[in-house]
This record gives C-alpha cells, sequence and structure tokens, in this order.
C-alpha cells in the first residue's frame, strides 16, 4: 500500500472491521486526519462494579485514531497511546470518539482522541502512529 488513500474504500474496509462491528461502532465520517466513530452503551460494555469499561472507551477511541490516521497515509502503525478517563457513561448513553491530527511528520503522526457523551468529556487520549514509506 502506498500513502495516496481512498477515503470510501478506507471507509468501507473500517465498517467490515470485525472488532468494531462486535463492538457496534459506528463510522459516522472520515476525512484526511479526522475520524469520528460512535457507539451505544450497553450492559455488556459495563465492568464487575457496574461501570462503564474502560477498555470499551479506549477502543472506540483506538477505532477513531485508526480511521484518522490511515487516513492521512496508508499504513499507519500505533507506536503509543496514553490518556486518562475522566467520566463514566451509563445503559443507553452514546458516545462519540473524534479522532484528529495534531502533528505530521514523513514518518510519524500524532493524534489527540476525545471521547464525549453530549457535551461532557469522557475521555482523552493522545497517540503516535509510524508511516510506513514507500519502498521500505
Amino acid at each position: 500500500m502506498n500513502s495516496e488513500v481512498n477515503l470510501e474504500e478506507l471507509t468501507s474496509r473500517l465498517k467490515e472491521d470485525p472488532y468494531a462491528r462486535f463492538l457496534g461502532v459506528e463510522i459516522e465520517q472520515i476525512k484526511k486526519g479526522y475520524a469520528r466513530c460512535s457507539l451505544v452503551v450497553t450492559e455488556d460494555m459495563l465492568n464487575f462494579v457496574g461501570l462503564l469499561h474502560g477498555g470499551l472507551v479506549f477502543s472506540l477511541a483506538d477505532v477513531a485514531f485508526s480511521a484518522a490516521s490511515n487516513s492521512d497515509h496508508l499504513p499507519s502503525y500505533a507506536l503509543d497511546v496514553s490518556g486518562s478517563f475522566l467520566k463514566t457513561a451509563q445503559v443507553g448513553d452514546r458516545l462519540v470518539a473524534e479522532a484528529s491530527l495534531i502533528h505530521t511528520t514523513k514518518r510519524t503522526g500524532v493524534y489527540r482522541m476525545e471521547v464525549r457523551r453530549g457535551d461532557d468529556l469522557i475521555a482523552l487520549f493522545n497517540g503516535t502512529v509510524f508511516r510506513k514509506v514507500s519502498g521500505e
């Protein structure tokens, strides 16, 4: 693959991602350097103490991160992600994750992912990707 990205093809491929489909993630928008995804919280997404599982929140952010980073340069591979969980959500709540390009070089990209429930910020992550250059 190369750095020229067909956004329609990328969107179709992401909509068929088995893990994202399993979670019920909806790919809402992808454009160069940006993606927005959402899901509705179900009982199966709660942890053993009845709160929204952090892994679910991270997974939603990660789907948006993957979509945004690969919309800039295909393929892009995650190197690291760090973040904070700020609030929780309840069964029936719709969560929206947005990932945006913050900085890029020929070989790396830095993205910010925000997960929201309405206007409430639920979690905030920063991630770095490696961009494979053609011919490597």
